[in-house]
């Protein structure tokens, strides 16, 4: 009986030798397999290939990050122009810069002296409706969310020019040599006005297209504006900051 029991012991000695063996073999392997498929995971196909296994053996994980996809970009666009910068420009059009030009339209009978004021309203910002579901990204790994967001633009396509004052509008017959202040009727064709007024507008748009243009061109104004904007975005999806997520943002160029 003695001996029997001094052999039971021995047999479990060698069991935990051989339990502790296999644990030790099986930390080996998983730390093993774990480097290889860090490192095969940086191969674009494989990467790819790994990717689509991980969605299949863990779907719920991918549904979870469609549905932050869907809920972040429902949140986004909810939104739809997010205005950053609105501005009021003014330009002048003076007829004696245009001699030549109006002495043509006019068929050379009338000449003008006259200073035109023009303003305009611009507004600058970003159409949320232009972000697609691949400008979301979603990495639970990490807990991060990035956002890739369209160019800040001219929200406003038709600039509305209006003509706001008008200064010394003098005009004089070339044929009667009669010179009249107020472009009185009497001396002065009212289509010859509304030609002149047509020509002064269509300088002014020119000008302030051109001034609208360039204004979005200044790199400090550009750069406050995407301060402006990120500002805003990552206060609209702070519910999942506070949920643990980061949130990066970037401008598509």
């Amino acid at each position: 009986m003695h001996f029997v029991v001094r052999k039971f012991q021995g047999g479990g000695r060698i069991l935990m030798k051989n339990l502790w063996n296999f644990l030790l073999l099986l930390i080996v392997l998983v730390v093993l397999f774990t480097v290889i498929f860090y490192y095969l995971s940086k191969v674009p196909v494989i990467g790819n290939i790994i990717s689509l296994l991980s969605k299949f053996l863990n779907p719920f994980k991918h549904r979870v990050e469609v549905n932050i996809i869907g809920s972040v970009l429902y949140d986004i666009q909810q939104i739809g122009f997010l205005r950053l910068a609105t501005v009021l420009m003014e330009d002048v059009v003076k007829t004696s810069d245009y001699e030549y030009e109006l002495d043509s339209i006019l068929d050379g009978k009338y000449t003008v002296d006259g200073i035109y004021i023009y303003r305009a309203k611009a507004s600058y910002g970003i159409d949320l409706f232009k972000i697609e579901q691949n400008d979301v990204i979603i990495d639970e790994s990490q807990k991060k969310i990035t956002i890739h967001l369209p160019p800040i633009e001219l929200l406003n396509s038709n600039i509305n020019i209006e003509r706001s004052e008008t200064f010394n509008e003098n005009f004089k017959s070339k044929i009667l040599g009669t010179f009249e202040i107020g472009a009185i009727d009497k001396w002065v064709p009212l289509d010859i006005k509304e030609k002149v007024k047509s020509f002064c507008d269509e300088k002014a748009r020119e000008k302030l297209t051109e001034n609208i243009k360039y204004y979005i061109m200044s790199e400090d104004r550009y750069s406050e504006m995407k301060a402006l904007a990120e500002r805003y975005i990552r206060n609209l999806l702070s519910v999942y900051t506070e949920k643990g997520y980061t949130v990066e943002i970037s401008f598509k160029e």
